[in-house]
């Protein structure tokens, strides 16, 4: 755990010192730029009905997230046994002060799922989370390689933890012997299967947003991902694939054509010569 972890989680259980206080602009704003005085209080009622017990550490920290490992509690594990999930999980949290709104709402906007949202940023926040949530659900469903979701509140989401003995697997940016053929057509039978079986384009597929759990590549990340629907679905596909195969071309991989690629997975979709 780093040092600022335990006074991170200390703010959700020490609630008294914001009752003291009058709301004041800061009171929005994040600590630790990440958990404000909200969060902290959501935080606090998933532990008082037994959801998660605490926070043990920090996964990473990014520009629009911190992702710390948690213990579940009583009723946590209870409602996890039948998703077979065990602690630890992921507590994904998004930051409420530095997302950018301008650059989510274009994934949020023509997404049928989510027509009616109104310009208040914390609601947006919300809906991004909730994104998240149906996007991993749906793609679990479809049985595609993803975190399990678990709950979705406000501007958290409770995940599985896609490791062993309580650490995260790497990302396969940082595994650089991942970078063979045989990960290259599981990503991209992924890609595949995520587009044909659950309808989604997971829209910012990298390096960065693929965990390899053993030899199987698992995608995260999925706030922004977009239903096949999505005025913008076939353009994302592209940047997609785009982004994988020129990353294992890099690494002196030969890779697929690009646009076979695409034709293969979008071969029954009606619009795909209409990209923006």
């Amino acid at each position: 755990m780093k040092p600022d972890d335990k006074k991170i989680w200390n703010i959700g259980l020490n609630e008294d010192r914001w009752r003291k206080r009058k709301k004041r602009s800061e009171d929005f704003q994040t600590v630790d730029a990440v958990i404000d005085l909200n969060t902290a209080k959501h935080l606090k009622r998933l532990q008082n009905k037994g959801f998660i017990d605490s926070i043990t550490g920090t996964i990473a920290s990014g520009k629009e997230s911190g992702v710390f490992l948690a213990e579940l509690g009583p009723k946590g594990r209870e409602y996890c046994k039948a998703y077979s999930i065990k602690s630890p999980i992921v507590v994904k949290i998004f930051r409420t002060s530095t997302l950018n709104f301008k650059q989510i709402v274009r994934y949020i906007y023509g997404d049928r799922r989510f027509q009616k949202y109104s310009k208040n940023i914390r609601h947006i926040i919300n809906l991004w989370v909730e994104k998240e949530y149906s996007n991993l659900q749906r793609s679990s469903l479809a049985q595609i390689n993803v975190p399990k979701p678990i709950l979705a509140k406000n501007n958290i989401l409770l995940m599985e933890l896609l490791g062993k003995d309580g650490k995260p697997y790497p990302l396969l940016k940082f595994t650089p012997k991942a970078f063979v053929k045989a990960t290259l057509t599981q990503i991209l039978n992924q890609t595949k299967l995520l587009f044909q079986r659950a309808g989604l384009v997971h829209a910012d597929l990298s390096p960065f947003n693929i965990i390899m759990v053993n030899q199987t590549p698992y995608f995260i990340d999925m706030s922004q991902s977009v239903l096949i629907s999505h005025p913008r679905a076939l353009e994302f596909l592209k940047r997609d694939l785009r982004n994988v195969l020129s990353s294992f071309k890099l690494k002196g991989l030969s890779v697929p054509n690009e646009k076979e690629l695409f034709d293969e997975i979008t071969i029954d979709f009606p619009d795909k010569d209409l990209i923006l």
